[in-house]
């Protein structure tokens, strides 16, 4: 059984992107830091084993997506727009432009089903409230819609813990994001048992109360949140999977040519940064190439929970990384 999460946000929150400085956010919370965030709050409320909660882990999530006015946005297959972006950059006065084109990520549920079943997209179905980024054609219909979010940027100051003091030379900015009413983030989790998502839910409901994201000391991530199931789409004949999560291919799919079969498509993105438990606060992990959410194979991908940080003598622990794949079946007409 598939649980879709909706997540409400009572307070700004900071989903930062590797770079200088904070001043750049990411429109998602992806699946290895959901489920590093969830772990964390499991083993403060259950005092279970870290080595053996991370390396067997009862759950599986996919990463968090827009919920724009109370509808799910899902990642784009990779390649679904190849036809439309052909077709646009012949034409003299293309209806939406390659540019733009480019710029969308994610489609609103109803859209996105119809492009699982493999059906060809036209131009007509892309429109500000079926696909996301995309702007109104009309400049007067811009004002009619609120925005999904407002960004803020607000000055920061490193302090010295020590002194209380500014340090020199360690001012910076930093974004922060607001979710409008009936925006929000959504994710799907699967469970081994019904006792599992019991506590699964316990640990989210403590993740809500304590943020997610960064700036938790200063009230950043609060949410609130509700589940109901989610239901694969009826009659999906299906011949490969799309990514609804990062995914870290074990060595065995490597080795049997998973990466190797014809028709696939995937990107890479680099996940790094430091550790996020409080007695590894201060180490960096090791970075790990992952795929992203909307790529597609031709198996099911499992994947596999990745050791970025070793046990030492300063070190407490082995810190992980979730590279298990999150999917759902697809036609791959479109693709």
């Amino acid at each position: 059984m598939i649980y879709e999460y909706r997540l409400s946000f009572t307070s700004p929150v900071h989903f930062g992107l590797e770079g200088i400085g904070q001043e750049r956010i990411d429109q998602r919370v992806r699946s290895d830091t959901l489920w590093g965030a969830i772990i964390q709050q499991w083993i403060l409320l259950y005092n279970d084993d870290p080595e053996v909660i991370c390396m067997d882990t009862p759950f599986t999530v996919s990463s968090c997506f827009p919920l724009i006015n109370g509808v799910p946005f899902y990642p784009l297959p990779f390649g679904v727009f190849d036809a439309l972006i052909t077709e646009a950059g012949q034409a003299k006065k293309p209806e939406i432009s390659v540019k733009d084109l480019k710029k969308i990520r994610f489609a609103a549920e109803p859209l996105f089903w119809k492009i699982i079943r493999g059906e060809t997209l036209r131009f007509e179905q892309l429109q500000p409230d079926t696909v996301f980024p995309l702007e109104a054609k009309r400049p007067e219909t811009m004002w009619e819609r609120k925005p999904v979010y407002d960004i803020m940027q607000r000055p920061r100051l490193r302090t010295d813990q020590l002194s209380g003091g500014g340090k020199e030379g360690a001012f910076f900015y930093c974004s922060d994001q607001y979710f409008n009413q009936n925006n929000g983030l959504f994710f799907l989790a699967t469970f081994h048992d019904d006792e599992t998502k019991k506590r699964f839910d316990a640990a989210l409901q403590l993740l809500g109360d304590t943020g997610l994201g960064a700036d938790r000391s200063i009230g950043r991530g609060l949410f609130a949140f509700e589940t109901r199931e989610f239901k694969v789409s009826d009659n999906l004949s299906s011949d490969c999977y799309i990514l609804l999560s990062l995914y870290h291919p074990t060595k065995e799919e490597v080795m049997q040519g998973m990466l190797e079969v014809p028709d696939i498509a995937y990107s890479l993105i680099r996940r790094s940064g430091h550790a996020a438990s409080l007695a590894v606060s201060n180490f960096r992990r090791y970075d790990l190439w992952m795929m992203e959410e909307g790529s597609i194979f031709r198996t099911k991908p499992a994947g596999d929970i990745v050791c970025v940080l070793e046990r030492s003598e300063l070190v407490p622990h082995n810190v992980y990384r979730c590279g298990r794949a999150f999917c759902i079946p697809m036609q791959s007409k479109t693709v």
